[in-house]
């Protein structure tokens, strides 16, 4: 990574809340909730769109 792709924040935040969901689906499943699934559903989705965006701003920078 570079530093274009870390100051981006919506990049950033995306990959932050994909490591939360991610985190609250083990306790989730820790809890034997059957909500951990959608979570990890959702954290995969997450992590998918922000490699997406960081991969378009490491791409436009030149």
């Amino acid at each position: 990574m570079n530093w274009t792709v870390l100051r981006d924040s919506k990049t950033m935040w995306g990959f932050a809340i994909a490591i939360l969901f991610a985190i609250l689906s083990i306790v989730l499943a820790v809890k034997e909730s059957e909500y951990w699934v959608v979570l990890v559903v959702l954290a995969t989705i997450l992590t998918f769109l922000s490699v997406n965006r960081a991969n378009k701003v490491y791409k436009s920078r030149s």
